[in-house]
């Protein structure tokens, strides 16, 4: 029995984040903090709360503790006094002191309803930051002037994030520049755009309508240097099987003066095992990334392993991180070639300020083979359903019985049949099913292709002996079947105990909505899980934020109870009569 996956995930999270937990209920308006999130690894901040950090903070850029944001009211934006947000409405750019040219970007921030900004870039190009509305006349989030690979962005009043990584050509300064990757809320929505460069328009941030709230700001810089090379490199080629892991039928050796699985080409199968010195001129985390197609390979750096990895079908990325002062290392390489795929080995490198680059040969890592991109979308009016696995992020184990189910509304959801729990929303389009259909691969796992949000993962109906007793998840509750109506729209039927349940979900414009009906032998001790989180906020009557990420919105008179479990907060809801309730995002 799997309990409580999700607040473990959120309890391991707390080891790095610290927590606002306050129960501060603002009707009307939804209190939004920060939540302590840090930037991503290796992303150096630009202090809000620090005037220095930019050239200066103009008249219509104010410091706050939380925005105050109702997602539906554009003129009720209020703030709580304080340092963690930069609050900015329509006039002067915040220009931060940021000179780099080669560089990862990111942004966190949250907007009113209707509201818009633009993030300049060196160079002058623009991007335009937006809700995500689904109307055909919305402007979504990305390069204007490009539209992008799909609408990203969330509703007004959740937190969004925008990650760029800008590559520079100089030292020409009439050079161009490449924009090699932009996502929104996690999703790449442009890549590979070259672009003129302009020395004179620096970084910029300007409101364009509404109120934009900047909660997080970093970068990473990269600087044109490699400090680790490989050098005497030998290697023997043994003639064990390719699945033995062993090395004892040596069949040849030499030495090469780079690194590449050409050595032993036209061999059928082999084992390679390259050593060398490996020349480390500077102090530092250092990631490596082994990419092959094998059936396993092995990393060792002073005879210590960092890295060792099995089947790799197509060049998977497999990656470690090592912390290596200034020096000289014996490193050892060990591959495995797959009797039946084509050849490929090849060993990267990177750091915090440095892009990563490659210690190999460059045509011991040719090109794939092209791999199908097999997605499944749902039909004209119709919803689409796909039976598989499937595994949060938070989670080292696959959900064997799920189905999900993609509506031509671009709302999406899986649902765990064996627990009864809703998984994940996301908003877009349906399914990525190339690890479920092309060569049958191990993992035979269905990934969301749209902007997605994990939920609790936890049985949405318990049975509680009292209102405040802890959540129960387990195979308690029993699936029985589904029923599907003329639009695709499934309704579930679950049991608990001696109690019937139908449970159905279907989208609608800006969410999913959700009707859980008892069928037979309801039950005042049968209760719905709405929601999990750090904070759960109450907007207004029957409307609730849950960490900046969703919304919940109740209905037919619904009296939901917010209460705490250890450190994280749950929306309950009785379930002695039909229940229902939206998602939205």
């Amino acid at each position: 029995m799997q309990k409580h996956s999700r607040a473990n995930e959120f309890r391991r999270k707390r080891v790095t984040s610290r927590l606002f937990l306050g129960s501060i209920v603002f009707i009307f308006l939804n209190t939004f903090p920060s939540f302590g999130q840090p930037l991503p690894r290796f992303y150096d901040a630009i202090a809000l709360a620090d005037p220095a950090s930019f050239l200066k903070v103009p008249a219509n850029w104010t410091y706050a503790d939380s925005l105050l944001i109702h997602p539906e009211k554009p003129n009720s934006v209020r703030t709580i006094p304080g340092k963690k947000y930069l609050v900015g409405k329509p006039g002067e750019s915040l220009l931060p002191k940021f000179n780099a040219r080669n560089f990862r970007l990111f942004l966190g921030y949250v907007l009113s309803p209707g509201a818009s900004a633009l993030l300049t870039l060196p160079g002058g190009a623009t991007i335009l930051l937006s809700e995500g509305r689904n109307l055909p006349e919305h402007v979504q989030s990305g390069f204007t002037g490009l539209p992008p690979i799909q609408d990203a962005g969330k509703m007004a009043g959740l937190l969004q994030t925008v990650e760029l990584d800008y590559e520079s050509f100089l030292p020409s300064q009439n050079g161009k520049v490449r924009i090699n990757e932009l996502k929104i809320n996690g999703i790449v929505v442009q890549q590979g755009q070259y672009l003129t460069h302009d020395n004179a328009t620096p970084l910029s941030l300007q409101v364009i309508q509404g109120t934009i709230g900047v909660n997080r700001l970093g970068y990473r810089e990269f600087e044109d240097r490699r400090p680790i090379r490989l050098q005497n490199l030998t290697y023997k080629i043994y003639n064990d099987d390719w699945d033995s892991r062993t090395t004892n039928l040596l069949g040849e050796s030499g030495s090469s003066p780079e690194l590449t699985y050409q050595v032993a080409d036209g061999k059928k199968t082999f084992n390679l095992v390259y050593e060398g010195d490996l020349i480390v001129e500077e102090d530092g985390d250092y990631d490596f990334m082994t990419i092959y197609t094998g059936a396993y390979c092995q990393l060792s750096i002073d005879e210590n392993v960092v890295l060792d990895t099995d089947n790799s079908n197509s060049q998977e990325v497999q990656d470690t991180n090592v912390r290596l002062e200034k020096g000289n290392y014996r490193v050892k390489l060990w591959y495995s070639k797959l009797p039946w795929a084509n050849a490929a080995l090849g060993l990267r490198v990177g750091k915090s300020g440095i892009r990563p680059y490659d210690l190999h040969a460059k045509a011991s890592l040719p090109e794939p083979p092209a791999k199908p991109f097999i997605t499944v979308s749902p039909g004209k009016g119709k919803a689409e359903m796909v039976r598989s696995f499937v595994q949060l992020p938070f989670e080292n184990h696959k959900r064997t019985h799920c189905i999900s189910v993609g509506s031509p509304l671009g709302r999406n959801y899986t649902l765990d049949l064996n627990r009864g729990a809703l998984l994940q929303v996301w908003k877009g389009r349906f399914a990525n099913t190339t690890e479920m259909w092309h060569q049958r691969g191990e993992r035979q796992l269905l990934i969301p292709v749209g902007q997605n949000e994990i939920l609790s993962g936890r049985s949405s109906i318990a049975r509680l002996n009292t209102a405040d007793a802890p959540w129960t998840d387990s195979s308690a509750v029993n699936f029985l079947d589904y029923r599907v109506n003329d639009q695709g729209e499934l309704t579930f039927r679950f049991a608990l105990g001696p109690s019937l349940f139908q449970d159905a979900v279907s989208a609608t414009e800006s969410g999913l909505q959700r009707t859980i009906t008892p069928e037979r032998n309801a039950s005042t001790a049968n209760y719905v899980l709405l929601a999990e989180g750090y904070r759960i906020t109450q907007i207004e009557k029957g409307l609730y934020v849950v960490d900046g990420k969703y919304y919940i919105k109740t209905k037919n008179g619904a009296s939901p109870l917010l209460r705490k479990n250890d450190q994280l907060e749950e929306l309950i809801a009785p379930l002695a009569s039909p229940l229902s309730y939206s998602i939205l995002w």
